[in-house]
């Protein structure tokens, strides 16, 4: 069995011309944390851009769990429960990070679930 949640493998993304990334390779195993930290226009937005689907790889493979993520939209990715938080805070201040967290959890999105839901024990593991 593969416990790779993450691999990145030769990732490369560009830009006119401009190489954003260049030839990236990262793994993470599924209960993994890790920290991405680098100086302005090293990349690490952009990673996350083509993680998410925001951006498509120019080269290289992205798989999480096993599935390739290149070519998938960005609501197609969010259905496996990927997702991002901006640098923008955009968070309700008179709830608490899990509360927060767990309106972004990956489920239900009317109306209804979303104000009235409760989060389910699985849910509560994959947020935190």
């Amino acid at each position: 069995m593969n416990s790779k949640i993450l691999e990145i493998d030769n990732l490369t993304v560009s830009f006119d011309g401009f190489k954003a990334i260049n030839q990236f390779n990262f793994s993470m195993d599924a209960g993994e944390l890790r920290v991405m930290i680098g100086p302005n226009g090293a990349g690490k937005t952009t990673f996350l851009d083509v993680v998410t689907g925001k951006v498509q790889p120019t080269e290289g493979r992205v798989l999480f769990k096993g599935e390739d993520l290149r070519g998938l939209s960005e609501h197609q990715i969010s259905r496996f429960g990927i997702g991002r938080k901006f640098q923008t805070p955009r968070v309700y201040l008179n709830l608490t990070v899990r509360e927060n967290l767990d309106l972004a959890c990956n489920r239900d999105k009317n109306v209804f679930s979303t104000l009235f839901g409760r989060t389910l024990p699985g849910e509560k593991r994959t947020v935190a």
